[in-house]
């Protein structure tokens, strides 16, 4: 094929994948750069101007601008002031070069993203002491516990639940028997457990809004009725219950660290929320989310902790320090319902994982998961000042972040020169076309989204990706004001 320009750009048969794992910008840099390294653009050809070619393409500007950027730093194109974009006369001496069709034959397309930033609650698995618990696996496994081989508990391995009451005695207060304690696959399985265990079809169940967005579609998925009750600054409006149309049986919240604004519920709304459930037959599903990770003062012991028996039921999980991918979580249940809870787990069948749970269980009476739980507070501390601090210096006026007593993520107002012009959905999507990932608080909302903001987690990234990805979608979001 003849050298061309873009006067005929059509035949240059770029298409970008919007269900492609790889961000839009990266597509078009790989894109551009395959055909000027294919002599298909000969040095010196001048570029289309970023609004255009956006126009060509079908997408924003930012992601043409992202990409040119980046092969400029890349030495493929070079940017001449008002005369615009050329490819470049000398080009690097290496240049990837990929095949196509192997690309085509190993790709996933439904694979998940790589992490980027600022995903929120993800840990920094890279810091995990990953060769502690290899060997602990391997001491299990090489010779294992014949308990381990025969038919497994529904509740979990007991030495794994007896780790994990002790744990919550030091760590939340709360003073359980083993025995309440219940191994699960996470939140949704725990959530799922106590709904049909507890709940019947068609009764109302009271959620904080804004919230958890996978608690209000389970449960409507199991034909229970959901009440959106707002969050001030102590958390859920215990007071608005009475005021619900349909009055609730029970009420899920987060009373350690609200999901997703960050509040800690005070002492006097977590006695006024255990006095709700003195009428019979109601009580409080509590989800402690990310009570590990405080880094300002002492943490409020957990609300079941302050409970009579049986009003609270308490959902912890091991998703902030393992990742989801272990899949692993743990609820206590009053013991009145352990029956029950055991027949619906047995009845479903097994989703926690059977090798990791006797692992994790020496992990934890090594001392090394409340050892490696201290360590990452530490860093995740410092890391929420490295974020707030160039969020402050970068990102003025666009999205303004406030530093918070604890968790992994933190939510932004949006600023004075994007409010109005642009929804947090919005910039949620600029974001992810430059390879960041905001999510919109909005949709955390189960009814009309009472206001909007981004939520940016930092705890999984190093300063390095939290300084690079804060200017990246500074110029990102700059550029359109």
């Amino acid at each position: 094929m003849k050298n061309t320009t873009f006067k005929d750009a059509a035949v240059l048969d770029i298409v970008l994948d919007r269900q492609a794992r790889l961000p839009l910008f990266e597509q078009l840099v790989q894109a551009l750069r395959e055909v000027i390294l294919a002599g298909r653009l000969e040095p010196g050809s001048k570029l289309p101007s970023t609004r255009k070619f956006a126009n060509e393409l079908s997408v924003s500007r930012v992601t043409v601008v992202t990409a040119y950027d980046q092969l400029t730093a890349e030495g493929y194109i070079e940017s001449r002031h008002g005369a615009g974009a050329f490819v470049a006369a000398g080009l690097p001496d290496e240049a990837p070069q990929v095949s196509k069709p192997f690309l085509l034959e190993t790709k996933d397309p439904q694979a998940p993203r790589p992490l980027q930033p600022f995903q929120p609650t993800s840990p920094d698995m890279t810091l995990f002491p990953h060769k502690q618990w290899a060997k602990l696996f391997q001491r299990v496994w090489t010779n294992p516990d014949q308990n381990l081989l025969a038919n497994a508990d529904p509740l979990g391995w007991w030495p794994l639940r007896v780790q994990i009451a002790e744990h919550l005695r030091v760590w939340r207060g709360i003073n359980c028997q083993p025995a309440q304690v219940v191994i699960t696959s996470g939140a949704s399985e725990a959530l799922q457990t106590i709904i049909e265990s507890m709940l019947e079809p068609g009764q109302s169940v009271a959620i904080e809004e804004p919230g958890y967005r996978l608690f209000s579609r389970l449960l409507n998925r199991l034909h229970l009725r959901v009440e959106g009750v707002p969050v001030d600054e102590h958390g859920m409006r215990v007071d608005l219950l009475a005021a619900l149309q349909h009055q609730p049986v029970c009420a899920v919240t987060t009373p350690s660290r609200q999901y997703p604004l960050g509040i800690t519920m005070p002492l006097a709304r977590r006695l006024q929320l255990l006095e709700w459930t003195t009428q019979a037959g109601r009580f409080v599903i509590e989800d402690d989310y990310d009570s590990e990770y405080r880094y300002v003062g002492q943490p409020l012991p957990a609300l079941m902790s302050l409970a009579r028996e049986g009003s609270v039921i308490y959902l912890g999980s091991f998703s902030k320090v393992f990742s989801k991918s272990l899949r692993l979580g743990y609820m206590v249940i009053p013991l009145a319902r352990l029956q029950t809870v055991r027949q619906v787990m047995k009845d479903n069948g097994p989703n926690a994982s059977g090798f990791a749970q006797p692992v994790l269980a020496q992990f934890m009476a090594s001392g090394a998961y409340a050892s490696h739980i201290r360590s990452m507070r530490r860093i995740y501390s410092a890391r929420q000042k490295v974020f707030v601090e160039a969020a402050q210096k970068h990102l003025q006026d666009l999205i303004e972040f406030e530093p918070a007593g604890g968790g992994m993520h933190l939510v932004g107002e949006i600023g004075k020169k994007l409010c109005g012009k642009m929804s947090d959905t919005e910039i949620c999507q600029r974001a992810d076309e430059v390879g960041v990932i905001l999510r919109p608080l909005s949709e955390s909302y189960n009814g009309k989204p009472a206001r909007q903001g981004l939520i940016a987690g930092y705890a999984g990234f190093d300063e390095n990706q939290l300084n690079w990805a804060i200017k990246r979608l500074a110029r990102a979001l700059t550029k359109q004001t």
